[in-house]
């Protein structure tokens, strides 16, 4: 097993982040840090929302990225009690949002932000990432998401869907664990337990996962 201080759980909206955090959490005995979603602009970005000339967007993306920058912060503040910590979320996630929703001139402009940020985020040791097709998460906005969420086009849950699966095709900032969602249940204790152990032996590169 890798020395992990650091795992952060990724993946599309209502596919299991959180909850799966949760479990990894009370497994490793690990610090949790959740997302923070706190935003005042984003109410009113979602019922403006205007593909990618949004005035709101802008402003809508660094206050996300604000707050989780100051979380990355928090996280650096050793912990005695808890080696691991765990988030459902990883921090570069709101460029992704970005570079589908900003114009190219507000994408330079958070971008440099970005980049700046960066330098002083906690480094993850392992990203789970939980896969699922573009009709699941569909079923599943319309199922339990927010009602702006599912006011907004399926084009621009498209987009985002595109946009995640082309990042982390190309992701190599750290070892990454690619979790078919549809195919595990969070609910059953024999997945849970195949996918734990799949997490502690994961020692580098991509692997994908499904339980058999």
């Amino acid at each position: 097993m890798t020395d992990l201080k650091y795992i952060a759980v990724e993946g599309l909206i209502k596919s299991g982040k959180t909850r799966l955090a949760r479990i990894l959490a009370e497994e490793f005995k690990a610090r949790l840090i959740l997302d923070n979603q706190g935003n005042p602009f984003l109410k009113e970005y979602y019922e403006s929302f205007s593909s990618n000339n949004n005035p709101l967007a802008l402003k809508t993306q660094l206050i996300f990225l604000i707050n989780r920058f100051n979380q990355q912060l928090e996280m650096k503040q050793k912990d005695l009690f808890q080696k691991t910590t765990i988030s459902n979320y990883i921090f570069y996630k709101d460029g992704i949002y970005a570079h589908t929703v900003l114009n190219d001139e507000d994408l330079d402009i958070y971008k440099k932000i970005l980049n700046i940020f960066a330098e002083k985020i906690f480094p993850c040791n392992l990203v789970v990432y939980l896969q699922t097709s573009f009709s699941e998460m569909m079923q599943r906005i319309y199922k339990s998401g927010s009602e702006f969420e599912k006011r907004m086009p399926s084009e621009y849950w498209r987009e985002i869907f595109e946009a995640y699966n082309y990042y982390f095709f190309n992701y190599k900032l750290s070892p990454l664990l690619v979790v078919n969602v549809e195919k595990t249940d969070f609910n059953n204790r024999k997945d849970i337990d195949s996918l734990i152990n799949e997490i502690k032996n994961h020692k580098k590169g991509i692997s994908y996962y499904a339980p058999a």
